[in-house]
């Protein structure tokens, strides 16, 4: 009867290492599920897959009493109670990230890593005094008089991991406090079990069938919300290119384009060009949904800024210092800061100015940067103005969005503005 048990059990464990196995490689491959937590489930699978691996060895070497079985056994075991606690404080952690609360993060950091450190220290102690577990002369596990400290260490990480789920439900989405719930509710039910009727190794099995639920409504809320981004960004895109296109716009184009054909019609075929290649890539642009590589923007800045100065004429001086070249950023990203640094910065200067658009590559991430010596602005009311805004915060959230960008503005009131974009190379 026991070796069919031990048999039932090793098939058991050896199928849910395989669906970790199956876990990391899905965890990996997907492309909808925000990076960290990607990172997180690859990292609760990782560790879950170690934590039956040990339980397998223990069960294969049971009951040999040669060297190599001794060792193995007591090096198992061990591992087993120690992935067991570090899948606990991952699981604890990730809730701690889905709350996002930056200022209890800390405290509550503090106070998971200090029980995980007590845990592992009374497995260590139990080694030499036998509290947890001990083994007899045959090399067979047994439980030691004060195991159930163990398992009211692991119970009063769920209470933890309960109590977080409660009080922080409103920053969790239903599927996450569903997905968290069912993690901690059926391993306690297969512990309470266990406790009673020590043989078949249901808290194995209970925390593999709770590691892919959690793992299945978690991926169906992250690929609702890469979804719900993806709607965003499409309505950004729209929204940034009518920005661009403004009615003033196109019948001062088009206004400096009808002057330009009886006085100069080289320089007029050539506005006609650059209008074109401007209005194209608005439109393009609509439709992207990944990054581009700078070059494709810059063509599009350049065709704008041709048309401006076509109509500033000498008040408005264009500097280019692009030494990085080869990164990608969103569609419609530095066009939109050009033409406030024209229109708002340049343009409302009693005699123009200059537009500086710049570009450098440096250890951690490309940096561009778009500035003007026109008027500034206020920076205390940068909110309040939104003509001198328009599209700024489309451009910030795209950025943030699609590649991890930042955005950054200083301005001084009667000097200038300066844009500063951030894009890491681990997306670029």
């Amino acid at each position: 009867m026991d070796s069919n048990i031990k048999t039932i059990n090793i098939a058991v464990e050896l199928c849910g290492v395989l669906m970790c196995l199956m876990g990391i490689a899905v965890v990996l491959i997907g492309r909808r599920m925000e990076k960290k937590t990607s990172r997180y489930f690859a990292a609760i699978f990782g560790c879950l897959g170690l934590y039956l691996t040990s339980n397998i060895c223990g069960l294969a070497f049971k009951g040999r009493t040669d060297a190599v079985g001794f060792y193995s056994v007591r090096i198992s075991n061990f591992c087993e109670y120690f992935f067991g606690y570090l899948l606990s404080l991952l699981f604890t952690l990730y809730i701690v990230y889905c709350i996002n609360n930056e200022k209890s993060n800390k405290k509550l950091k503090d106070c998971i890593f200090a029980l995980f450190t007590m845990e592992v220290l009374l497995l260590v102690f139990s080694q030499f005094t036998g509290i947890f577990y001990y083994f007899d002369s045959n090399n067979v596990y047994h439980r030691g008089d004060l195991f159930w400290i163990s398992q009211v260490t692991v119970i009063c990480s769920a209470v933890i991991n309960s109590l977080l789920i409660i009080f922080n439900r409103k920053r969790l989405s239903k599927k996450e406090i569903m997905a968290f719930s069912g993690y901690i509710i059926l391993p306690l039910i297969a512990l309470t079990i266990q406790i009673f009727y020590y043989g078949l190794l249901l808290t194995h099995f209970s925390e593999i069938l709770a590691a892919f639920v959690m793992f299945i409504f978690i991926l169906d809320d992250q690929t609702e919300k890469y979804c719900e981004k993806e709607r965003e960004n499409s309505d950004m895109r729209v929204e940034i290119m009518l920005s661009q296109i403004q009615p003033h716009f196109l019948y001062n184009t088009l206004t400096s384009i009808y002057c330009l054909c009886d006085r100069d019609s080289k320089a007029a075929k050539q506005a006609i060009s650059d209008f074109s290649k401007y209005l194209r890539g608005n439109f393009e642009s609509v439709g992207r949904k990944t990054p581009i590589m700078f070059e494709d923007e810059l063509n599009h800045v350049q065709s704008y800024l041709a048309l401006e100065k076509m109509r500033f004429e000498d008040e408005l001086d264009v500097v280019y210092d692009i030494q990085a070249r080869n990164f990608l950023l969103p569609a419609l990203t530095i066009q939109p800061l050009v033409e406030n640094a024209v229109k708002h910065g340049v343009g409302d200067a009693p005699n123009g100015g200059t537009v500086k658009l710049s570009t450098r590559e440096l250890p951690e991430f490309y940096e561009i940067e778009i500035s003007d010596n026109g008027v500034g602005f206020d920076t205390e009311n940068f909110d309040k103005d939104e003509k001198i805004h328009i599209g700024i915060e489309n451009v910030r959230s795209r950025l943030e969005l699609m590649c991890n960008g930042t955005l950054t503005l200083k301005s001084t009131v009667g000097k200038g503005t300066t844009a500063t974009i951030k894009i890491p190379k681990e997306v670029s």
